[in-house]
């Protein structure tokens, strides 16, 4: 092995060069998880490219990474963060197509040897290579998530990927950023050959070997065009194919967003400019274009600050402070049961799950199993692992191996009395170190830590449905619950691979005590005559992922009223629940979603308005005193999500949560709210706290106490300030 030796302190990357003249480039960006593009390791790997560019005897180059189980995440977010203006944008752009042309122009082979995640500015270096070899295991995946972000792909990938896999197949992953598992990408054209994780060099090598001759070469074309269907080849070889292709796909992205994000547009702008009409180089000169008329955009910068407080809220806990949960225990194998013992199984850990009886054991498991069968389907994890992950899971109907769990989660159903019986139990039978945890959306967490004989052990978990699909869950320390028993909780939460938001317990906690006033508040509109379907398709227009009335539908009625009066109680008049909710709810039929009959009629994969909702209706508005009444777009929005605004500001001035970011991530993780406008209070700040106050000032004069400003948006109108400047 001959080793070339580069003298710059802190290169990232190693180059060896083996006895047939191949080229290794190794990337191991120090000090990180995961290498990311930054304007260091761009420039680096110029200087390396240039060398080889001079060496003649050079007669391959292969790219690879020194991370375990991943190739390249990226682009460094922080530098995407820290763009000044259009022109900063452009020449970030330039840079790392000036690097990557360089790959695609070596005068000798290039491959990509990939394992793990091959993301963005990962993937589109990859292009650049000649070749792409793709391992089979499950975290080799691919993918363009710029869109995500709110740019698009600006080092290349708007043009190498079209031209490489056709049009139908590259715009879902530069429009929609869709993940593609690695052995997916062979059958696609997109990679030319599967190798062992274990035999990377090994398997590698001997590729190079076959492409440097005709033979090999011509064999791996052949594979690569029969990758494409004959009709799509068709399609994409004239004007009228193409216009029908870009026609559904600008479809398909309206319908995904409501126009919302522009980046998608702007892409598939990019793509149509520039397939089979311009060469490369101007095909590069427009994606920098685009790419900098997005960067610097609100929408961007608010994705981009998502992306980096997600990043953080997953760091949680001390970071010098690892524990190691190897055990666990769930009580009640229902859907939310279930859903928690299958994220402990996939994070590693054994697992007891209990119930009272085999039959409900059994349908636990058949859950797990359907969850776990899916992941396979979806090549997010291996049958082999699968069976692990199951074997993980140990059923019982009594407390046996208990004692010796580190961590237990009650997640029994929503009855005060019969949480504290089961809690009592597990207490009695579980060792003085392991934590306790129950899982609750709306029960009083200090009024059950009362019961327990070490409650500085005990802390609340509330898990969103359903559970292998909702990243977030909250975390809710009672008054006595220790410092180590919070850690114990955020860890349990990040080896699940959630998102953990440790917030103050009170009647809804967090999201559900902002979410809930939105709901009511849309029935009220409702009561008032405003039409299902109007009210939903005004919320989505504003970014919301469903409109209230569908997402109690979603929820459920029975429990989202249930949900609702709880509130009620707690927090009076300002989240009285108007007759319009009480009649649908009290109907005895109209369960949502689950039966088919809610505030629509479920049929097969359609909906409508239930016409019988609106019968109901009636009596509720003669119980309220309401006459049906016009109400313009702007104030059915802003009733809708200025009163969520304004239960938030008193969540930060109770200190449910001390952080406007935590409380925007909770928002955003836990219910969808538009990701575009950067969370609820980012949303507060951008238009205005001074604006949102008179807007409420506004309806608490035609509408009532519910709309009262809270005292913590007087005081930052008043002083102009902003939520997360105020912070």
């Amino acid at each position: 092995m001959i080793s070339l030796k580069v003298p710059h302190h802190g290169n990232p990357w190693t180059l060896d060069i083996d006895s047939a003249w191949i080229a290794w480039l190794t990337f191991d960006l120090k000090g990180e998880k995961v290498n990311v593009f930054n304007e260091h390791a761009l420039a680096e790997l110029e200087m390396m490219l240039d060398q080889l560019h001079a060496d003649e005897r050079i007669k391959a180059l292969v790219l690879t990474s020194g991370k375990r189980d991943s190739f390249i995440a990226g682009a460094d977010i922080e530098e995407l963060a820290k763009i000044k203006d259009d022109e900063d944008a452009r020449a970030k752009s330039q840079a790392g197509q000036t690097v990557f042309e360089k790959i695609a122009t070596m005068p000798v082979p290039t491959v990509a040897a990939i394992h793990g995640a091959c993301m963005g500015g990962g993937l589109e270096m990859a292009l650049a290579c000649d070749y792409r070899l793709v391992t089979d295991h499950p975290k080799t995946i691919l993918a363009l998530p710029e869109v995500n972000l709110g740019i698009l792909p600006g080092w290349g990938g708007t043009q190498r990927l079209p031209q490489l896999i056709g049009l139908a197949m590259a715009l879902p992953m530069i429009l929609g950023g869709k993940n593609i598992p690695g052995k997916k990408a062979y059958r696609m054209g997109l990679a030319d050959g599967i190798i062992a994780e274990a035999f990377v060099r090994q398997q590698g090598a001997d590729f190079v070997e076959r492409v440097l001759t005709r033979s090999g070469r011509a064999k791996v074309m052949k594979r690569r065009a029969k990758s494409q269907s004959r009709v799509m080849k068709m399609l994409q070889a004239n004007p009228l194919g193409r216009a029908i292709i870009y026609r559904q796909s600008l479809k398909q992205v309206l319908k995904k967003t409501n126009g919302n994000y522009p980046a998608p547009l702007k892409a598939l702008k990019v793509v149509q400019k520039t397939f089979r009409r311009r060469p490369i180089d101007q095909g590069l000169v427009l994606e920098a274009t685009y790419f900098s008329k997005l960067a610097c955009t609100p929408i961007s910068r608010n994705l981009v600050n998502l992306f980096q407080a997600s990043q953080r809220a997953k760091k949680a806990g001390a970071p010098d402070v690892k524990l190691e949960l190897r055990s666990g225990g769930v009580l009640g194998a229902g859907l939310m049961g279930a859903g928690i013992a299958s994220a402990m199984s996939r994070a590693g850990m054994a697992v007891r799950l209990k119930d009272i009886s085999w039959e409900a054991l059994g349908k636990g498991l058949s859950t797990i199993a359907k969850g776990y069968k899916g992941r396979v389907k979806r090549r997010r994890m291996t049958q082999g692992e699968m069976d692990q992950a199951m074997l993980r899971v140990a059923p019982t109907i009594d407390f046996t191996g208990f004692a010796n769990l580190d961590i237990v989660v009650e997640a029994v159903i929503e009855n005060m009395d019969l949480k504290v019986k089961v809690l009592r139990e597990l207490e009695d039978s579980v060792g003085p170190d392991t934590i306790i945890c129950t899982n609750t959306s709306s029960l009083p967490l200090n009024d059950l830590a009362a019961i327990m004989k070490r409650p500085k052990r005990f802390i609340g978990l509330h898990f969103f449905n359903p559970v292998d699909r909702m990243p977030l869950v909250e975390i809710v320390p009672c008054k006595k619950t220790s410092k180590e028993t919070i850690l114990a909780a955020v860890q349990l939460v990040k080896d699940m691979g959630k998102i953990p938001v440790v917030v103050g317990d009170c009647p809804g906690f967090l999201v559900n005590r902002i979410l809930i006033p939105y709901l009511v508040e849309s029935a009220w509109m409702f009561e008032e005559g405003i039409d299902i379907e109007r009210l939903d398709s005004l919320l989505e227009q504003f970014g919301m992922p469903m409109g209230p009335m569908a997402l109690v539908d979603e929820v459920g009625i029975d429990v989202g009223y249930k949900a609702a009066k709880t509130l009620e109680s707690a927090y009076g008049d300002r989240m009285n629940v108007p007759s319009a909710l009480d009649e649908v709810a009290e109907s005895g039929d109209l369960l949502g979603k689950k039966n088919g009959k809610g505030f629509y009629i479920y049929e097969k994969k359609s909906k409508k308005p239930n016409e019988r909702v609106y019968r109901l209706i009636e009596e509720a508005r003669r119980r309220d005193g309401i006459s049906p009444r016009d109400i313009p777009d702007g104030d059915v929005i802003d009733r809708a999500i200025l009163i969520m605004v304004n239960e938030a500001a008193r969540c930060l001035e109770e200190h449910v949560v001390d952080d406007p970011e935590a409380l925007d991530i909770a928002m955003v993780m836990g219910t969808g709210f538009a990701p575009f406008r950067g969370g609820l209070l980012r949303y507060a700040d951008e238009r205005g706290v001074r604006e949102i106050m008179h807007r409420l000032e506004e309806f608490e004069q035609k509408y009532g106490e519910r709309f009262k400003p809270a005292r913590l948006i007087e005081k930052v109108a008043k002083s102009g300030g902003r939520f997360y400047s105020n912070n």
